[in-house]
């Protein structure tokens, strides 16, 4: 099966459904947008949206674990940069619409790898990521191993998740590491978990390979999983080639998105995909 591959792209509308939006933190995209079917290294297929502006700059959006491209914030942030960008949004494998299971972000850089290559074969010149918590992580993990983006913006992501102290990361670890907690991840999230899946890279270990892409960590002074030293951290360590914002009243992730937050990150794909 081809690395990356499209079906026949399909237009979808308001009244279409990407999802069951029977839960209240899921939602439909609003704009116009179309349908397409990828497919990874491995044969995976890949559920994914294309919306936004005419071909030239694109970015990619990547989920959280447990999330979809139909999370509202994410939903949100799509439709705030598809004036100014081609957007594309996607489901990891396990998640949402596409087929597979879940690795801990092993084999979800090839899936991240499908859709920047769509764009980047639909005649995207530029192409930015923007990850969400462990879609962050994957996210640089792809620019670890593979390189070749122009902006990337990690958000809600740890530098050591084995060392982060908040709450949210010690229950994290219980339900990461553990075979009683990874049953319960499947079936709260509603996610397929690979039985032999690793624990996930940190952060830390992947910043020495970034080499000169762009990075801009952003985290949330709310954040009940990973606390903003942990950011902060991060930031210290990539000595000066990252940019760091610490937004006040901003949650976990997808649930810290709004206005402000869409500003910020318009701006900074802005300056990186000049």
């Amino acid at each position: 099966m081809p690395e990356c591959g499209h079906g026949e792209a399909e237009h979808g509308d308001r009244g279409e459904r990407e999802a069951s939006s029977a839960l209240p933190f899921l939602d439909d995209y609003r704009l116009e947008h179309e349908k397409l079917r990828l497919f990874s290294a491995d044969g995976v297929a890949i559920d994914a949206l294309r919306l936004g502006s005419m071909a030239g700059r694109a970015v990619v959006i990547c989920h959280g674990f447990g999330g979809n491209k139909n999370i509202a914030g994410l939903v949100a942030c799509a439709e705030a940069l598809a004036s100014d960008f081609r957007v594309y949004t996607f489901d990891f494998r396990g998640h949402g619409l596409s087929s597979g299971e879940f690795t801990f972000t092993y084999k979800e850089a090839d899936d991240l790898h499908a859709v920047v290559r769509a764009a980047k074969e639909e005649g995207n010149r530029k192409v930015g990521v923007i990850g969400f918590s462990m879609g962050g992580v994957v996210a640089l993990r792809y620019a670890a191993e593979r390189g070749g983006l122009n902006s990337l913006v990690a958000v809600s992501v740890p530098c050591r998740w084995e060392e982060a102290g908040a709450p949210g990361a010690r229950l994290l670890r219980f339900l990461f590491l553990t075979s009683v907690g990874r049953a319960l991840l499947g079936q709260r999230f509603g996610v397929r978990i690979a039985k032999d899946a690793e624990p996930p890279p940190s952060p830390a270990e992947l910043l020495p390979r970034l080499g000169a892409q762009p990075l801009t960590i952003i985290a949330g002074s709310d954040d009940f999983i990973f606390e903003p030293e942990q950011a902060r951290e991060l930031h210290r360590l990539a000595g000066g080639r990252a940019r760091l914002r610490v937004f006040e009243r901003f949650g976990h992730a997808e649930l810290g998105c709004g206005p402000v937050f869409f500003q910020y990150v318009k701006d900074v794909l802005e300056q990186d995909l000049l």
